[in-house]
């Protein structure tokens, strides 16, 4: 059983990243979006890893800290929610504003993650709420507010999807942030990756 996985970023894809240890590359699904900062290829990583071993394979999914894989293992326990659909929520919610929407049982904020129907809404938050009450006082924190939080998770998509391109991560964030400031706080993914790349294209900032 792997539970801890450290070493080497060789690959990074749009929902996983291949990492070297031992010699060995391990693909392991991780909320991206979620990580900050964006690791970069060639950077150590460590990562708390859940194992799930199927008919047709093994798949690894790694998490940065304990408490976000206890929240990936909560939503695995949600009837119908697999291992996917559970990394989609925490790839598109904060720790915080997921357990605030459970708390507050606010169907809106899970409503707006791509796969995550008004019933399997409904049943995360009917199915974790006792859970949720059980957690630790200091992992429980009010719900962020929903535009500032999908307006970050947008921004830092747009990162990641400027490094697939190639850009080193430390300049694809340096060129979000140079066009962030320029466009309206709710501009679309696709506005931001297209002022970036100008931004790039012209020499930075």
């Amino acid at each position: 059983m792997i539970a801890y996985i450290k070493g080497e970023v060789l690959e990074l894809n749009e929902d996983s990243m291949v990492v070297l240890a031992g010699g060995i590359g391990y693909r392991v699904f991780v909320p991206l979006a979620r990580m900050s900062p964006l690791p970069r290829i060639g950077e150590e990583v460590s990562l708390y890893i859940h194992m799930q071993v199927k008919d047709d394979g093994i798949a690894l999914f790694g998490f940065a800290d304990k408490k976000e894989q206890s929240l990936f293992n909560m939503l695995l326990g949600v009837s119908g929610i697999g291992a996917k659909t559970a990394l989609a929520v925490l790839n598109n919610c904060s720790y915080a504003e997921l357990i605030g929407a459970i708390q507050m049982g606010n169907v809106q904020t899970l409503n707006r993650i791509p796969g995550i129907g008004k019933k399997s809404a409904e049943r995360i938050l009917l199915e974790l709420k006792d859970k949720v009450a059980k957690l630790e006082p200091e992992y429980i924190a009010p719900a962020a507010p929903v535009v500032s939080d999908m307006t970050a998770n947008v921004r830092r998509t747009a990162v990641l999807a400027l490094a697939q391109l190639g850009y080193p991560a430390g300049e694809a964030q340096k060129y979000v942030d140079g066009v962030v400031g320029e466009l309206s706080p709710d501009a679309a993914l696709e506005d931001i990756i297209t002022a970036a790349l100008k931004l790039a294209a012209a020499g930075g900032m």
